[in-house]
Parts: structure tokens; sequence; C-alpha cells
């Protein structure tokens, strides 16, 4: 049987957590390992998996160093042929979700990386649930399947990039090296989204900061002026429908780090892979309104929360 790790990064939500993890330990296919980074936490997260979770290796990091960061310490840290990511506050909303994400990826070589569906408490579900799995330009944090050897050959995730965009950038560079990252809308993962920590203009900020990050650093030269001024203009026209706001301004007073970051780390796809990222983040990204919705997911599977 093929050997999972999963690894949870976490920064106080105690509760969530302790959801988190007993949905995680009830899933059908065992779980090798489970590995809990805890991002300096200070609301009693580590008294709660010590005491109520022995089997789950817990570890926290000094001081708060961001997500991406945890999670490439999960990566390193854990063993198993496949590696499940899910936050401090999603589950499978059916105990054998991680059981046919297993057999997806074990009866198809070429997917280096599953993108779970993602339902929110708000009622958003990013798939239609009914769909037969597709090409995705890139999986969401909070449910997704790595095989580890395709992740291993192209890399960690970019540290510098904190706390967002990470999947994004990754997920070109799994495409680029030949590897497919395929949705399997029938696995559903429910994300109680938690406020904790969640603040709106500093999301803001890293969406467009680590967009123009990835286009320096993984664009094909020949469209990387066009790629750049789009990336900086769709990211402002955002901005700008939530009313004024600082984050345009933060992001030019960045843009020396943006330029260091992202050609300290250049090493742009080809061409072909660039062009068929795009249109896949054109027609198959995770939350995109879809022409002919499918039936919504039944609520009676959704998990209540818990905690």
């Amino acid at each position: 049987m093929p050997t999972v790790s999963a690894v949870i990064a976490t920064f106080n939500r105690a509760p969530e957590l302790r959801t988190a993890l007993s949905r995680l330990l009830a899933q059908t296919h065992p779980v090798a390992e489970i590995l809990v980074v805890d991002d300096g936490s200070t609301d009693g997260t580590d008294a709660m998996v010590r005491g109520e979770f022995p089997t789950v290796r817990y570890v926290r990091l000094p001081h708060n160093a961001g997500l991406i960061y945890a999670r490439n310490f999960g990566f390193v840290n854990t063993a198993g042929d496949y590696v499940l990511s899910v936050d401090d506050d999603s589950w499978f909303a059916e105990p054998d979700g991680l059981a046919r994400a297993v057999a997806y990826m074990e009866t198809h070589a070429d997917v280096a990386a599953l993108a779970c569906n993602i339902e929110t408490r708000d009622g958003l579900v990013y798939f239609p649930p009914q769909a037969a799995p597709f090409d995705a330009p890139w999986y969401v944090g909070c449910g997704h399947l790595l095989r580890r050897s395709a992740v291993a050959a192209a890399g960690l995730y970019m540290p510098e990039l904190y706390r967002q965009g990470e999947e994004k950038d990754r997920c070109l560079r799994l495409i680029g090296a030949g590897h497919r990252v395929v949705a399997l809308p029938g696995v559903m993962v429910y994300h109680d989204k938690s406020e904790k920590g969640r603040k709106p203009g500093l999301e803001r900020f890293y969406n467009h900061r680590n967009d123009l990050i990835r286009e320096i650093a993984r664009c094909p030269a020949r469209l990387l002026p066009w790629r750049f001024a789009r990336s900086w203009i769709g990211n402002s026209w955002k901005n700008l429908r939530h009313g004024p706001r600082l984050t345009d301004l933060k992001v030019l007073l960045a843009l020396p780090e943006i330029l260091r970051i992202g050609l300290k780390h250049r090493a742009p796809v080809s061409e072909d892979a660039y062009r068929r990222w795009l249109h896949l983040s054109k027609t198959a990204a995770p939350g995109l309104p879809q022409p002919d919705p499918a039936p919504a997911h039944n609520p009676l599977s959704r998990p209540a929360r818990e905690g």
C-alpha cells in the first residue's frame, strides 16, 4: 500500500486543528504519519496536540516564519510516497476521500499533484462535484495530494513568498517539467474557513506581490514584459474594486524586493508550457464560474463544525 504523510501547518487555531486531526484520523486509508508544524502559536495548541493526539508528530517553530516555510518544513521532514496537505481548518467531507485520491494517483503516473474539490463554509464549491477529473492550473493549499518524487525534483516552495501564491508557482514548474496537475471534483474537502489570522489588506498585498515575483521567475523572456504589465494592471484593478487601498503603493515600494526575489529564482518554463498554464488558468482554475452548474453538494455530507 502506498504511504501517505500528512502535513498541517497551524497558527493559533487550536479548536479548529482538533477537528481537522480528528477527521483525518478517521480516514479509511491509513495515514502513515501526521506532522503538525506549529508556526509559533500562543493559544495552547502544543498542549492540545500532545495531550489529545499522541500519535501525531508535533513541531513548534521558534518564531512565526510564515505558512510557506512551515509547509516546506513539513515536506522535507516526512517520508511518505504521497504528501497530503490540509489546513488546520479543513478536512475530507467523506471518510474515503483520501483513499479515492490515492487510488487515482496510483493509476495515473503522470499526475504530480491532485487538487481536491473545496467547499467553504459560505457554500462556495470550487468545481462541479459530478464532473470527471480534468487538468487544472493549480491546487488549493487547504486540500491537495502531492507525488513526492515529482515535487522533490521540481523543488520546494519559494520561502520568500511567505504566505500566498506558492501553489501557482509550484504547479507551473510541475507542468513545465512535463507533469500534470489534475482536479478531482468528486473528492470534497470542507474548508471551515477560520477568520483567525486573516487580514484582507495583507492578503491583497501578497497576492499582487507574489504574482509579480512568479512572472519574473517563470515567464519566458519573450512574454515577460507583457505578462508583468498584465499582472500588475489586473491585480491593481482587483484592489480598486474593494475600494481605495494603499496596496498598489506598498507593491510599488516593494518593487526592488520583487525584482531581487524573482531574479534569484529565475528558471523560466518553456513557452509552450507557459501558454498551456495560461489557458488552464482561464478555463479550469479553482473557483471559476461554471456555465452549467452541477447540483449543489449535499449538505448532509458536510461535517458539522466541532470545537
